[in-house]
């Protein structure tokens, strides 16, 4: 027969049960409260664009018919959503929705490397994603469409059935056909190379969703009237060698840098730290990486393409290398240390992005912000 002294031993204490629930609530909610700080940190060093209007305008009539309609014409997600959800009636209201979208990615993306990651591994990851070429183009670049580009590159490299991937793969080619195409095809890479489960059925409905979603847009263009000039890929092969060539060399060496930033220092340890456990692994990320410099070689906007081609596979190893399940984060890495370095470096320096062979830093984009906090607004 138990005594009332050894049932009290038996019986927790009740105070634990709060301590647990509220330990519980601080893990879920410590994310979200770090990407808050980011997007203020984001905008303090990046500004808001000003440039870009050109999208507010389609916005205020994505289907207006043409006879000889400009490459853009084609970008009609985010401008066709700001149509219709009521935020084409103001141009802040507009850079904000878009802005939103990248806002967006960074919670989704949050709520990922909470799940997989140690605490510390997945707060300097979300750094690394704040000081980003891709984030300083998403709030310079506002108005354009980058920031929806990003969040669809998250929902779809980390889509883990084929039907959302399919879905996804569609609506991403309403958003920039071309750009979409790469990143659906390092996509398909990258869960081949780490041997992702169901990757063969998701490659084909990524390829069939892109595909439905090119025809359709095509489709809802040609039946408003709207007939496009030169698409961007049409422009992108037009180009001569020489001017290509121009937009590298003309900028000098620092253009480098604007690809990755000081991110470029622990590119070389990821790819070995994933190449311990398999080296497909390592060398798909190493792919995905030349893929994105390549459709970046042949436009003008030399920074922004490449930033938002190739965030996605850094982003999709450094989870795989630093996920608290996979074989290549049980062994010793300096990777993590890399990253914290080299977020420091990055926010330290200057931050540059290259267009057509000429480098430009985000003052404009500051000055535009300190303009609106000021009262002045947008025109």
């Amino acid at each position: 027969m138990d005594t009332p002294r050894a049932r009290t031993r038996a019986t927790p204490s009740p105070s634990h049960a709060p301590t647990s629930r509220a330990r519980g609530r601080l893990a879920r909610a410590w994310p979200a409260a770090l990407v808050v700080v980011l997007i203020a940190a984001c905008l303090w060093f990046y500004g808001l664009g000003a440039g870009g209007t050109f999208y507010f305008k389609v916005a205020q009539a994505p289907l207006r018919p043409a006879a000889d309609a400009p490459y853009y014409r084609e970008s009609l997600l985010h401008v066709g959503l700001a149509h219709l959800l009521g935020f084409s009636g103001s141009l802040l209201a507009f850079r904000l929705f878009v802005l939103s979208a990248f806002w967006a990615a960074l919670l989704y993306l949050a709520a990922i490397v909470r799940r997989r990651l140690s605490p510390i591994h997945a707060a300097i990851v979300l750094c690394v994603l704040a000081f980003h070429p891709s984030a300083m183009i998403a709030h310079a670049w506002t108005c354009h469409p980058d920031a929806p580009t990003y969040l669809l590159t998250a929902l779809l490299m980390f889509a883990r059935r084929p039907g959302s991937a399919a879905v996804i793969a569609a609506v991403g080619a309403w958003n920039h056909a071309a750009m979409w195409l790469v990143i659906c095809v390092q996509t398909i890479l990258l869960w081949s190379a780490f041997a992702e489960p169901r990757a063969r059925a998701r490659a084909l409905a990524v390829s069939l969703g892109y595909l439905v979603g090119v025809a359709s847009l095509k489709g809802v263009l040609a039946l408003s009237g709207v007939q496009i000039a030169d698409d961007r890929l049409t422009l992108a092969a037009n180009q001569s060698v020489a001017a290509l060539a121009r937009q590298f060399t003309d900028a000098g060496w620092p253009i480098v840098y604007t690809l990755h930033f000081a991110h470029l220092l622990w590119l070389p340890s990821l790819v070995v730290v994933l190449g311990r456990t398999d080296r497909r692994a390592g060398l798909a990320v190493l792919a995905a990486q030349v893929l994105a410099l390549a459709a970046a070689s042949v436009t003008e906007d030399t920074t922004r393409v490449f930033a938002f081609l190739a965030w996605g596979s850094l982003l999709y190893g450094l989870v795989h290398a630093l996920d608290r399940e996979s074989p290549a984060a049980r062994r010793p890495t300096h990777l993590p240390w890399l990253l914290a370095v080299t977020v420091a470096v990055t926010i330290a320096a200057p931050k540059l992005f290259a267009w057509r062979g000429a480098l430009h830093d985000t003052s404009r984009a500051r000055e535009h912000l300190r303009g609106l906090l000021s009262g002045a607004g947008d025109r």
